[in-house]
């Protein structure tokens, strides 16, 4: 039973990063609103089903002391921990229910001018992708912003105000920077800045290589 617990959820997160690719197949039969409007839905839901997969088999694996068999559950190589990062200004918190975060922890930004979270790349030179894991409260609009050394490769405002007050599992969502070039050594580097309530919160980042 627990194995199929985890079959069922890894199986229903993959199909959910699917329906994207299947969206983005259509692009050129659909007007430009129309399918940029979904496109933003699925790609929520794909992030937002690697956030329910984790929790649950986590919480599942945690619970039984059973593994999975296909060695998935708790094991993320991609993964870098925002807590494990070179922190400025950023302070970890723990994340309530525990399986909500990845490791249970998060780091949030306590200065209003903004804080930087850091680590060194240190994989082989190719095309990957960047996928950062924070938390969108509705009683805030935290901005961030992501670089590769001294070049910007992506900014937003978490300003979709999921209905949730703090970091958890009901606001936690995902950034996907598409298709960098990184080199052993590279710096990325996130900066947030809080608003309101919320508190620039990240959980994790996760890159991800494309040469395959």
């Amino acid at each position: 039973m627990i194995q199929n617990i985890y079959y069922s959820h890894y199986d229903g997160a993959a199909k959910a990063a699917d329906f994207v690719q299947q969206w983005k197949s259509l692009q050129q039969s659909i007007d430009d609103e129309r399918y940029a409007a979904v496109l933003a839905r699925l790609e929520y839901q794909a992030g937002h089903a690697i956030v329910w997969r984790d929790a649950i088999c986590n919480w599942f694996f945690r619970t039984s002391g059973i593994a999975d068999e296909k060695g998935r559950v708790g094991n993320h190589p991609d993964r870098i921990e925002a807590e494990g990062m070179q922190l400025q200004g950023f302070v970890p918190i723990d994340v309530e229910p525990w399986e909500n975060a990845s490791g249970g922890e998060a780091i949030e930004c306590m200065k209003a001018s903004g804080c930087v979270a850091t680590f060194r790349f240190d994989r082989a030179p190719g095309r990957y992708e960047i996928d950062v894991q924070y938390f969108d409260q509705k009683n805030g609009a935290s901005k961030f912003r992501v670089w590769v050394g001294d070049k910007e490769v992506d900014e937003w405002i978490a300003g979709d105000h999921l209905p949730a007050t703090k970091p958890d599992g009901d606001s936690s969502t995902r950034r996907t920077i598409p298709a960098l070039t990184l080199h052993p050594g590279d710096e990325i580097r996130i900066e947030g800045v809080p608003d309101g309530e919320e508190h620039a919160p990240l959980d994790y980042i996760e890159v991800h290589s494309l040469s395959n």
